[in-house]
């Protein structure tokens, strides 16, 4: 009972830190949802600022016309010293910036979570510094690539065209098929594959810085190159971006702080959710106590039944009365039900165990007692065993033979190991039999069944007998059979209604005052029973007080009924 109590309880806890456990994670999930999704609206409009600065920054030397884009928040753009560049409110007391910056706009050292797509070095692509080309050498060069892609080795053979940030054609040629030979061809192929005077020159001022570098370093000087896409090329990528860096920096606006904050000039940060740990815990102990609780006096109503129905097995056990008032239609009131179904059962079988204990000692106790009195008078010379007393004396032991042989039959039924001999019996013949047996017995119809014929016998010999036994003189006893079904009737007195259900108990009579001589032992209809189930068949009977009584057979059709 304690283990039933206590599964409940565990059970009811186990959905109680479930249920609050996945309310909390939806909750949290939720807000989480909410803010991510705020915050990526946000950031979405800081990284279009960003962008806009930044392109800005790499068009121009300088932040003299630069514009900040009107919204929800102020931007406000200083230099590193604080000095305001460009802000969107106005009355900005610089000591109430923010410590930290919301973004450093320099666009030779991009920021990469604002621009994901920055090369490595995260100097910006577009700025060209002094390897801008002049309207005249992109013309001229555009010319040559017109030239050589056109007339001499033809459209197909040029992979894909592509321009630097300083207005120079990327060609990629196909050098698998025929080259080109005419002067102009080879002319046009020189120019667009040589440096001009001003990116030479910024080329070798480039590598001086490389150089300067990695003397600083204390590594050797080296000859940095250009690659196909006409990008310098070093085996040290640090000293070549802080070279590119160096070189590029008077070439764009100088380095600015980008502040975002609230309309009274306040930092706007990312929303932090905390969570009220302590309240969730309160929450949490209450919603649990109030469950252990709840579950608690439901547990203790659904196992009180339990209970009683375990104290009422304990009563049983001691023989005692173990009915249980059902007051429930639910489980286990049916539950209740069926044990009182149960304990009424034992009880009639206890109480059918007894009878029966006390009508097999009856049944015993006349015949030993006739023998032994006339036994022990013989012993004495009271009594001369003449033949009639023998064959008194012999009645009585036949008697007693018979009853054993009954109950032997019984016990065999009831173990399962009542043995037949199945074969085809002819009811005629055995109709005729028993007619010659009981003279008074009207015999009709007939068939063949598959049956034990002394089992079959013993059935219709039982039932014949118990039938003329009851039927007064005048009456009749009628034995009739239509193929599988056997039907034995009287006209005697009947059985009442409510005996009715007995008929095929053990040592059981609708009258009990009748002797042994008038009643029988009570056990031919039970051996009956047994013998006719022991073929698969069924027995019926059907009964009027003063009218008569009527029993039915039907054996299975099968041709091997019996076990």
């Amino acid at each position: 009972m304690h283990s039933v109590l206590a599964r409940l309880l565990a059970a009811s806890v186990l959905v109680a830190i479930c249920s609050i456990t996945a309310t909390a994670w939806l909750a949290a999930q939720s807000t989480s949802t909410s803010i991510k999704q705020e915050l990526g609206a946000a950031l979405a409009g800081d990284a279009a600022t960003y962008r806009a600065l930044i392109t800005f920054a790499v068009e121009h030397r300088g932040w003299d016309g630069v514009t900040l884009p009107p919204g929800n928040r102020r931007l406000i753009l200083t230099t590193p010293d604080r000095r305001v560049i460009a802000d969107t409110g106005t009355n900005l007391d610089p000591g109430q910036l923010p410590a930290v910056p919301s973004a450093v706009i320099n666009p030779l050292e991009l920021d990469l979570a604002q621009a994901q797509d920055a090369p490595p070095d995260r100097i910006d692509a577009r700025i060209t510094g002094p390897f801008q080309l002049s309207d005249r050498e992109k013309g001229s060069l555009a010319e040559d690539w017109q030239l050589y892609t056109l007339r001499c080795i033809g459209p197909a053979a040029v992979e894909q065209m592509k321009t630097t940030s300083w207005g120079r054609p990327i060609v990629n040629v196909d050098r698998t098929g025929p080259q080109p030979s005419t002067e102009a061809c080879l002319a046009a192929e020189q120019r667009l594959s040589t440096l001009t005077l001003g990116e030479s020159a910024a080329f070798n001022d480039l590598g001086l810085r490389v150089n300067d570098c990695l003397r600083q370093r204390s590594l050797p000087a080296e000859q940095i190159k250009m690659n196909a896409a006409w990008q310098p090329t070093a085996s040290n990528a640090e000293c070549l971006a802080s070279a590119r860096r160096a070189q590029l920096q008077p070439y764009v606006a100088p380095t600015a702080l980008l502040f975002v904050t609230d309309a009274a000039g306040r930092t706007t940060q990312a929303t932090v959710v905390k969570f009220d740990v302590g309240r969730i815990v309160l929450v949490a102990a209450i919603v649990l106590v109030l469950t252990v609780g709840v579950s608690v006096v439901v547990a203790l109503r659904m196992t009180r039944p339990l209970r009683t129905l375990t104290a009422a097995a304990e009563r049983m056990q001691h023989g005692e009365d173990a009915q249980v008032d059902v007051r429930s239609r639910s489980e286990i009131g049916q539950l209740a039900r069926a044990f009182n179904d149960m304990a009424a059962h034992r009880a009639r079988i206890d109480a059918q165990r007894k009878a029966m204990t006390s009508d097999i000692s009856h049944e015993l106790r006349n015949p030993l007692g006739t023998i032994r009195s006339w036994l022990e008078g013989a012993r004495d010379g009271v009594v001369e065993l003449d033949r009639t007393t023998l064959t008194a004396l012999l009645d009585e032991a036949l008697v007693l033979q018979h009853l054993i042989d009954d109950l032997q039959d019984l016990a065999l039924a009831d173990a399962g190991e009542l043995r037949l001999h199945p074969s085809p019996v002819d009811l005629r013949e055995l109709f005729d039999q028993l007619v010659a047996a009981h003279p008074s017995l009207v015999a009709e119809g007939g068939g063949v069944v598959h049956a034990d014929p002394v089992r079959l016998r013993q059935i219709l010999t039982n039932l014949v007998t118990n039938a003329l036994r009851y039927t007064p003189s005048g009456g009749t006893v009628r034995l009739w059979a239509d193929g599988r079904r056997i039907t034995v009737s009287d006209t005697g007195s009947g059985i009442s209604a409510e005996d009715l259900p007995h008929v095929f108990d053990r040592f059981w009579r609708a009258d009990r005052s009748r002797t042994r001589d008038t009643g029988g032992s009570g056990l031919g209809l039970a051996i009956v029973h047994a013998l006719v189930s022991a073929h698969n068949g069924t027995i019926t009977v059907e009964s009027t007080v003063g009218r008569g009584t009527t029993f039915t057979i039907t054996f299975p059709s099968q041709k091997n009924p019996a076990r």
